[in-house]
């Protein structure tokens, strides 16, 4: 299941074409994000959408969200309310908590359905490769674990799936190119940007 990854405009492109070649309005979404992202925004212009919403190549949104085996993805408890609003537009824009039985568009529940399988899916996967890791844990295979979870994407699935195993979620992070700004040495997150 590789992820299917696009280049995503922060701001859109036709209402802003201002921005459309600007390296720091680009960053990388997988289809269901990127697709649900331009149905929220539309193609009206829009002001302040670096302060409305969370942007991973800005802030450490890991600290914003939690993932679970069944595909649901819920705030972490805890946020400051300017930061929970944030957290709450953004996961409406990408569509991360939409639940496929309230969203009344047909291709609303297409995207719902779709987002909440790949992510039980991805936990399944992360599962799996834990229950072996455990039986023989080791660097190799925590090298070879990471590398698998990059051609499959879901960064933050495998890294809560690890949420104990410092070996893997550190070649998790350097496999995945994550941002060295947002971990400590323990892996934990730490403050990037607003969050």
């Amino acid at each position: 299941m590789p992820q299917d990854l696009h280049v995503e405009h922060m701001y859109p492109k036709k209402p802003h074409p201002e921005f459309e070649l600007s390296w720091d309005n680009f960053l990388i979404a997988c289809n269901t994000c990127n697709s649900y992202k331009n149905i929220h925004l539309g193609n009206t212009r829009r002001r302040r959408l670096e302060l409305r919403y969370l942007w991973p190549h800005r802030e450490n949104t890991y600290r914003a969200f939690r993932y679970y085996a069944d595909g649901r993805v819920e705030l972490r408890p805890g946020l400051r309310k300017p930061i929970r609003k944030a957290a709450e537009a953004t996961r409406e824009m990408v569509g991360l908590l939409l639940s496929p039985t309230k969203a009344v568009a047909y291709k609303m529940q297409g995207i719902a359905y779709d987002g909440l399988d790949k992510r039980a899916q991805a936990w399944r996967q992360a599962a799996g490769f834990r229950r072996i890791y455990l039986n023989r844990p080791s660097l190799g295979s925590a090298i070879a674990i990471a590398e698998g979870a990059m051609s499959m994407g879901y960064f933050s699935i495998w890294m809560e799936v690890f949420n104990d195993r410092l070996e893997v979620r550190r070649e998790l992070i350097r496999v995945f190119k994550a941002d060295p700004r947002c971990f400590d040495a323990h892996t934990q997150p730490v403050k990037k940007g607003r969050l």
